[in-house]
């Protein structure tokens, strides 16, 4: 009786299993079993894709070039913009009141065709191609830091600038158009370290962190001591008189080039801040660009105003030491 009963049982799934099938084939599919059918299909295929050797090593590869580029610029650069600078002081400024006709714009338009570069491709970079973590909050305050930065040196700055009456324009294209390698750099990597490759933004636990606490301090009171000191420099030419002017107040009171020293502080600040090579380039670039203008500077007042300059007794960047 129960092997009888046991073989009864199975004959009656066999059926209703059966009749289930027939119902199924001779009724249309519903919304929700296409769903699913199609949801099935594409996770098999991006199962079969992602599995895929040669789409892998694609991906890869693809990935590997651009991170070779962006390496080999960080290496370069700054060499290249140390041994630029050592070789003849960056027309712009008081050393670009000889710079070609052909080739020199106003201050101005040539502080924002320099500045513009970096704006523009941070910007994309970050807001429009994103990242995992582009959404995330240290990532995102990071990117107004950088917004905010830019916002007053490639805007805000060109335009406050006071060009002296009937003086001929200083700033050559040359640096404000060559220049665009590094400033697409520098916006590239940033927007990349915050987005995708600085792990250690993630969440807002870098907020609690000592390095980013000491690192927003220094940047924040490198940049309003920058802002400071162009304040200073542009009050020079608020009253009639020569295009170039003994500067006086503030740290200019010890060094020929403070507001030079100033933004290398900020570039300090702003390197602890992100930790990543993204900050270490841009004060690499920074020193490699200002020490060597510095010291050219400390010797364009000395010849440009002789003992009037020496009597001041001041350094060329660093108070009291250099």
């Amino acid at each position: 009786r129960p092997i009888a009963t046991s073989e009864l049982q199975r004959k009656m799934v066999r059926t209703r299993a059966s009749a289930n099938e027939a119902q199924d084939a001779a009724s249309p599919p519903t919304k929700g079993d296409l769903i699913k059918r199609a949801g099935g299909a594409g996770q098999t295929s991006s199962s079969k894709e992602g599995s895929d050797p040669v789409t892998k090593a694609r991906v890869t590869s693809g990935g590997g070039r651009e991170s070779s580029v962006a390496a080999l610029m960080v290496v370069m650069l700054p060499f290249v913009c140390l041994a630029a600078e050592l070789i003849q002081s960056t027309e712009y400024g008081k050393f670009g009141v000889n710079a070609s006709p052909s080739l020199a714009v106003s201050p101005r338009l040539g502080w924002w065709l320099m500045e513009l570069p970096v704006t523009m491709t941070f910007m994309y970079t970050f807001y429009v191609v994103g990242g995992p973590q582009s959404r995330d909050p240290v990532p995102r305050f990071l990117a107004g830091i950088m917004c905010m930065h830019y916002a007053y040196r490639g805007w805000i700055f060109p335009y406050l600038i006071r060009v002296a009456p009937g003086s001929s324009n200083n700033f050559s294209l040359l640096p404000a158009v060559g220049g665009s390698l590094v400033t697409v750099t520098h916006g590239y990597l940033n927007a990349k370290w915050y987005a995708t490759a600085g792990t250690h933004l993630r969440g807002a636990r870098w907020f609690r962190d000592v390095r980013f606490k000491v690192g927003l301090t220094v940047y924040l009171s490198g940049f309003i001591a920058l802002v400071y000191h162009d304040y200073l420099l542009r009050e020079l030419r608020a009253t009639p008189g020569p295009r170039y002017r003994i500067p006086h107040g503030g740290v200019f009171d010890y060094v020929t080039s403070a507001g030079y020293l100033c933004e290398l502080w900020t570039w300090m600040g702003f390197a602890l801040m992100s930790w990543g090579p993204n900050g270490c380039f841009i004060f690499a670039v920074s020193l490699a660009n200002l020490v060597p203008r510095a010291a050219a500077s400390h010797m364009w007042y000395l010849e440009q105003f002789g003992d009037e300059y020496a009597e001041l007794n001041r350094t060329r960047l660093i108070p009291f030491v250099w």
